[in-house]
């Protein structure tokens, strides 16, 4: 894994940085739509914890009931306080059964019934699943049967087809923000490597965007090694490459005009290789390595108060709309996270990209323990932007807890929602997703695949999440229908 989010001189200095146009497409290409990805071997690694959880399991703690809670319409009848409990053994459910969590009562349906050594499951935690309008739900499919996105209904999670793509990293296919027919990648196949396509499902055909051959030679665009969703209106991307000359860059690039826009990276630069400037839902800036940076991709606005940058995030908006970036924190940020009694250590770490202005909103503080390793944080709901869905695995050493009837600490294998609205935050805990992560050993698949990477729905009224359900050899995905979930 390239050391790619290493804390930046405060100083900003000027990069080279050059603006060109593409020029139009000629292909007659639909209305447009989005896609992205990331590698399984290259996911952030946290440092070891320095301390342990807050609260230990406890032997004689039982599980309280649900609550009461300020956001009652968004947590109704689930738990919202921090108390450990303990998982009861649950039997894998049949295929397209729902079921009630035993503990936290949320509704949960198997998707995929997947044969042993198979893998079906969410791309990434920060890659939207569903399409715009929710009718339609991608997978990635791998092991014993072979390997390719799949789709599905977005509703009765039924089948539907396989996608005859070839993205340039697994988990980098973006689905269009605001087109329910559409999704971008840029495709590794021949004729057409490099090249970001734009997918419309209902011709079941991919059209060209852009060539980026001029910037990147016979090399692989890709959108770095954590990737990220675009702008929020399909417009703006941000890719990375290296160049013929074995120079690299990263790059952004605009839909609506075809322009281009590069900055060196690398040796010589105030920027580490490896990895693609992420860009805010507006599509007014970026986030690039613990800095905001300007849409020109050289201006440098502010560094945020992290701890370790190269921790998993998810770009999303704040309640009210801002640019925020979500980061799951182990680390004390430098300067305090804004006077947070825990300075920036959280589960769930709420950055504005437009104030840079911190706020911790899942930590020790409100009784939950030190922040469980294996977090992922997924603020893709563009409906209800208050809402962030997480999914925690704990450590190796607390695997025995599915089976010696103590009780876990808080979150630990757990799916959860949180209420980021200041004044009425909750956190609501949802499921056990039971999956051992890589701590797997049956099944011949890579572990990185039973990591749940919980992601919730444009509307923020569902999750969908991976499990390897006690090591069982398979991972199936499974949906969490939350109250206000309606299906048509």
């Amino acid at each position: 894994l390239p050391s790619f989010g290493a804390a930046l001189p405060a100083a900003t200095t000027e990069s080279e940085t050059s603006v060109m146009s593409v020029g139009s497409i000629e292909s007659a290409a639909p209305p447009l739509g989005a896609v992205s990805a990331l590698k399984p071997d290259n996911e952030p690694q946290t440092v070891a914890e320095p301390v342990l959880p807050a609260n230990e399991p406890n032997p004689d703690a039982e599980p309280l009931p649900p609550s009461a809670a300020s956001g009652a319409a968004f947590c109704e009848g689930l738990f919202s306080n921090a108390n450990s409990v303990v998982v009861p053994p649950l039997s894998k459910p049949d295929y397209l059964q729902q079921y009630s969590d035993p503990v936290f009562g949320a509704l949960v349906t198997r998707i995929t019934d997947g044969v042993f050594g198979e893998v079906n499951k969410p791309a990434y935690s920060t890659m939207q699943a569903w399409n715009a309008d929710e009718s339609l739900l991608m997978l990635y499919r791998t092991g014993v049967s072979g390997a390719g996105h799949k789709l599905h209904n977005g509703h009765t999670y039924e089948f539907i087809q396989d996608l005859d793509i070839s993205p340039s990293d697994l988990e980098q296919v973006f689905w269009s923000r605001t087109n329910p027919d559409v999704f971008f990648y840029i495709s590794k196949r021949s004729g057409d490597y490099g090249k970001l396509k734009q997918f419309n499902v209902s011709r079941n055909q991919s059209f060209e965007l852009a060539d980026f051959s001029a910037q990147c030679g016979s090399n692989l665009p890709h959108a770095g090694n954590d990737v990220q969703m675009h702008a929020l209106n399909d417009d703006l991307f941000g890719f990375t490459c290296q160049q013929e000359d074995g120079g690299q860059i990263m790059f952004s690039y605009r839909l609506s005009t075809n322009d281009i826009v590069t900055t060196p990276v690398g040796s010589g630069t105030r920027w580490q290789s490896g990895s693609a400037p992420a860009v805010a839902a507006s599509g007014n800036r970026f986030w690039h390595q613990g800095a905001v940076i300007d849409a020109d991709l050289s201006t440098v606005n502010f560094e945020l108060d992290l701890g370790n940058a190269q921790e998993h995030s998810s770009m999303g908006e704040t309640h009210d709309g801002q640019d925020a970036y979500y980061q799951v924190s182990f680390n004390a940020s430098p300067n305090g996270c804004n006077g947070d009694l825990y300075s920036g250590v959280g589960h769930l770490v709420e950055h504005n990209l437009e104030t840079g202005e911190c706020r911790n909103i899942i930590s020790q503080e409100q009784g939950y323990p030190y922040t469980t390793s294996s977090t992922h944080v997924s603020a893709l709901a563009i409906d209800k932007p208050e809402r962030v869905a997480m999914s925690s695995i704990g450590r190796s050493s607390q695997l025995p807890l599915f089976t010696n009837g103590l009780a876990a600490p808080a979150l630990f294998s757990e799916i959860y929602l949180a209420q980021t609205t200041p004044d009425d935050t909750v956190v609501c805990r949802l499921a056990h997703h039971r999956s051992y992560g890589k701590s797997a050993t049956n099944g011949g698949y890579e572990p990185y695949f039973g990591e749940p990477h919980a992601t919730i729905s444009p509307s923020g009224t569902r999750i969908l999440f991976g499990s390897d359900w006690y090591d069982s050899g398979t991972v199936d995905s499974y949906v969490v229908e939350l109250p206000d979930y309606s299906a048509p």
